[in-house]
């Protein structure tokens, strides 16, 4: 009898341990698959809430090939005075300040696969300066916490930058 009872409890015991050994392979298998799945970089999940402003802050405060900063060229743009673009009919400040900001948005933001919207204007006036903007950022997109950047006199220039959401 003690044969018997001694064979039944050690194929308990070995039932017992395959088991646990399917448990852990089922277990290790699962953290595997987890592992090896293709994850978003964080680089392209993260998201800086301050990237427009960022942004802006360094456009406006960079200096042009004319030792200008972009700001006083917008500024100028809206005075109709184009002191700082030059005197001759073929320099405007308004079409330099736009070629400025669109090689600044293409080769940083375009570069990074961004969408954004790029408006400058001032109180009710009409625009002067075209909206840079990419073909699937409009309006009515989802965007992520807008820049603006003030440029006085009152009424002031507001230069806006949306980022939108892909």
């Amino acid at each position: 009898m003690n044969k018997r009872r001694l064979a039944k409890r050690s194929q308990s015991e070995v039932i017992g341990v395959v088991i646990i050994v399917i448990i852990l392979v089922i277990a290790g298998v699962f953290m595997l698959t987890q592992r090896l799945k293709d994850k978003d970089s964080q680089k392209d999940t993260f998201v800086d809430p301050k990237l427009a402003q960022s942004f802006l802050n360094a456009l406006m405060n960079t200096k042009t090939e004319k030792n200008v900063m972009v700001s006083d060229i917008i500024k100028d743009c809206y005075s109709n005075r184009n002191d700082l673009c030059g005197s001759t009919s073929t320099s405007d400040c308004c079409s330099y300040a736009y070629a400025t900001m669109k090689n600044a948005v293409e080769a940083t933001l375009g570069e990074w696969d961004k969408s954004y919207r790029l408006s400058v204007t001032r109180g009710s006036e009409n625009q002067r300066i075209e909206d840079i903007f990419t073909p699937g950022c409009n309006k009515f997109s989802e965007k992520e916490q807008p820049g603006f950047y003030y440029i006085p006199p009152p009424p002031p220039i507001i230069v806006r930058l949306d980022i939108c959401k892909d």
